[in-house]
């Protein structure tokens, strides 16, 4: 005799799935917002950073800002901290701040502990690995700022960007 009941089907339980939850939140009214014209702007923003001046001597930090098409001040976001000669850099993390932010342009600023502010081969290098990446998502990487306590070197005013 063949059985004629419905067969029931459970759905399987679904694998989950990681999710990505993106945002960028902001209480600075446009109005407001600090206007980058030249690298003494940016030297004065990351003065103005109390873990930044609290390592100037210590360790190598390094930051992205990202700026608006008025190059006013979005956001600054702080990429790595390293030791007394190196601070990685992830390039993806500065991009990624770019993205959320929809910046339209983008500084990058690093100290040096040793109180020199002449660029390192590295920081050659990768200053031209984040302008050609910034590139690829129509941001113009505007300047890579290096600073000490008293004094800071700028790759666009030395005409190296």
């Amino acid at each position: 005799m063949e059985d004629n009941r419905a067969t029931i089907y459970r759905p399987q339980e679904q694998p989950k799935a990681p999710e990505i939850e993106i945002h960028y939140k902001t209480t600075v009214r446009v109005g407001e917002r600090r206007t980058i014209e030249h690298s003494n702007d940016v030297y004065n923003i990351m003065f103005g950073i109390g873990e930044m001046t609290r390592n100037l001597e210590y360790k190598e930090m390094f930051y992205a800002l990202y700026l608006n098409q008025a190059h006013q001040l979005l956001a600054v976001h702080k990429i790595s901290e390293g030791t007394t000669t190196a601070a990685p850099v992830d390039i993806k993390f500065i991009m990624q701040g770019a993205i959320m932010t929809n910046a339209a342009a983008l500084v990058v600023c690093h100290n040096h502990p040793s109180g020199s502010t002449r660029p390192s081969h590295n920081d050659k290098a990768i200053t031209e690995k984040i302008r050609k990446a910034a590139e690829l998502f129509d941001v113009r990487l505007l300047d890579s700022v290096i600073i000490t306590t008293g004094n800071y070197f700028s790759f666009q005013a030395e005409g190296m960007i």
